[in-house]
């Protein structure tokens, strides 16, 4: 197994095993890869091997007194296709142990993780694994909204709608609005008080708000739109329509001012873009309150649970080294 320097390019790759998959979360999506700096892309490397992919990462650190709990690379749960995921898990044993390398696997599908041989691979929650839990949902849910239980939200959009006749647009993103969309992110921001652990989720999310634009102007299957009222850019949303047949939502942005602009939002961009997937996901609620009961709102049909795997007695194998 040879690992090299993962490249934007590798994405083509990506994407065919990808294809292959039952996948419905969003962590291999080249966005996160790229733009978060949790996973410090300048460090990160992938192995192609026997039709498998394997990532790994150093981690950034978002306080200096923060420490992660793998002293090397962190591996991403291998790329496999159906039926071969416990295999490729088992590649990548053996080659941590020709190497020397600390086994340690985050963001491991729950469903995935208990398909492991559990006399050889130990299971772990993080304590707040449920804030990093990915909602999941019925597309036609949130396409027609049917029922009493969205009730609210039908009523939200019409008034967003009534409101507005004649004035709004829903339109696809060009690359002349991004002053526009900044203009608009700039001032969501001053609605809210980013919390001081990660104290640079501001400058993150700017970041990774142009990387989805831009990637919305160079990939098909990467999309941005915009609301307009009286010309001026009220909302936006990105997403992505993934190799597994998953629609990811990943920024959603509106101007509170307009009443019903978040439901209208959410509407009419799976309307547009997700009518023919198998689910679509819409991230996680990093344990905010507000930003939780508002995905609860929606009625999700499922999750994306993620576990840390490790290998039976590391804890015990590490706490001894460090004792001598």
């Amino acid at each position: 197994m040879q690992f090299e320097k993962i490249k934007e390019s590798d994405k083509k790759m990506i994407d065919e095993v990808l294809s292959k998959t039952d996948y419905t979360g969003s962590d291999y999506s080249m966005l996160y890869l790229q733009g978060w700096d949790f996973f410090d892309f300048e460090t990160m490397t992938i192995a192609f091997e026997k039709g498998c992919i394997f990532i790994r990462f150093r981690p950034n650190l978002m306080k200096e007194d923060e420490e992660s709990d793998s002293k090397g690379y962190i591996f991403m749960p291998p790329l496999a296709p159906q039926g071969r995921f416990t295999e490729a898990v088992d590649m990548l044993r053996e080659y941590c142990e020709q190497t020397g390398e600390e086994f340690y696997m985050s963001s491991c599908r729950r469903e995935d993780a208990e398909l492991l041989d559990p006399a050889v691979y130990e299971i772990a929650d993080k304590p707040d694994y449920r804030n990093y839990a990915e909602y999941l949902y019925n597309p036609q849910d949130l396409i027609e909204l049917k029922g009493k239980k969205y009730h609210a939200k039908r009523n939200f959009i019409s008034r967003f709608i009534n409101t507005n006749q004649g004035k709004y647009v829903f339109r696809t993103y060009k690359e002349s609005d991004l002053e526009g969309v900044c203009d608009l992110f700039g001032e969501w921001v001053k609605t809210k008080s980013f919390d001081v652990y990660h104290d640079n989720s501001e400058r993150q999310e700017k970041k990774v708000v142009r990387l989805a634009l831009e990637y919305s102007l160079k990939y098909d299957d990467f999309f941005a739109d915009v609301m307009e009222v009286d010309g001026k850019i009220v909302g936006f949303e990105t997403g992505e329509l993934t190799a597994s047949g998953v629609g990811i939502v990943h920024i959603e942005k509106g101007n509170i001012e307009y009443d019903g602009i978040y439901p209208s939002l959410c509407q009419m961009f799976a309307a547009k873009h997700f009518s023919g997937v198998r689910y679509i996901n819409r991230q996680e609620d990093m344990g905010l309150e507000g930003l939780r009961k508002s995905k609860e709102s929606y009625h999700p049909c499922g999750f994306v649970e993620k576990r840390i795997v490790r290998l039976v007695g590391a804890n015990e194998r590490e706490k001894s080294n460090n004792n001598r």
